[in-house]
């Protein structure tokens, strides 16, 4: 994990021990105080052995006030900044009384986060107008398409509205020509057959029964080949 450094100029005007005291209600992990230099630091989670990972560190030195942090493989250094640098005002706020800070080393550290947030707020921008208009190209396909297979299914469904409407019409057509059921034809063939001692004239017996003369013809088949009838040649 990377560590990095940020180095603010100043005077340190009192003794540290008393700053000490009132750092140690903030809420710090570790507070030590050796060589003239009191640290703070401020640990978060815990690796795979329980070593504490190190968040940030603070060291209040002779001439200076320094601001020591890791930064996640995940993490750009302006972004863990952004996230860091208020905290480093607020100790620096509280260590007023014992160090006279000069405003233009703060200064340097504010600007280059603001900068380069601008930048990253700039290509975002970008990066969003682009993805917004990808998006909204790609849902004007979408739509069209959409409209393209609701035409189409309405042609289908037109389509097979008439298929079923011409099936109904063949389906009633060929009732019409059939007349009756195969059992029903059989028997009525039968029955004609013995009433005319043994002949019969299709096509009359397909206009007595309003079915086609060829539905006759199936019948009579039907009677042969099942040995009710058989044909005589004269």
């Amino acid at each position: 994990m990377a560590e990095e450094r940020v180095v603010v100029a100043a005077r340190q005007q009192k003794p540290l021990k008393a700053l000490a005291a009132l750092l140690g209600g903030l809420g710090f992990t570790k507070i030590s105080y050796s060589d003239k230099t009191l640290t703070v630091e401020k640990m978060k989670g815990q690796d795979i052995k329980g070593k504490p990972y190190l968040d940030y560190r603070v060291e209040f030195k002779g001439s200076s006030i320094e601001l020591s942090y890791t930064i996640p493989p995940n993490r750009s250094r302006v972004a863990r900044l952004l996230e860091l640098l208020p905290t480093f005002l607020n100790i620096i706020q509280v260590a007023e009384d014992y160090y006279v800070v000069k405003p233009s080393s703060i200064y340097a550290q504010i600007n280059l986060v603001l900068g380069e947030a601008s930048k990253i707020i700039d290509r975002d921008a970008v990066e969003f107008s682009t993805q917004l208009t990808d998006l909204q190209g790609r849902y004007a396909d979408l739509n069209a398409k959409y409209d393209d297979l609701v035409r189409s299914s309405e042609a289908n469904t037109r389509i097979l509205l008439e298929c079923e409407q011409k099936k109904d019409e063949l389906d009633k057509k060929l009732a019409r020509m059939s007349g009756m059921s195969d059992d029903m034809l059989k028997e009525s063939l039968y029955s004609w057959i013995r009433l005319h001692n043994g002949f019969i004239d299709v096509k009359e017996f397909a206009n007595t029964n309003s079915i086609a003369v060829m539905r006759a013809e199936e019948g009579l088949n039907m009677l042969i080949q099942e040995g009710y009838i058989r044909r005589r040649f004269e």
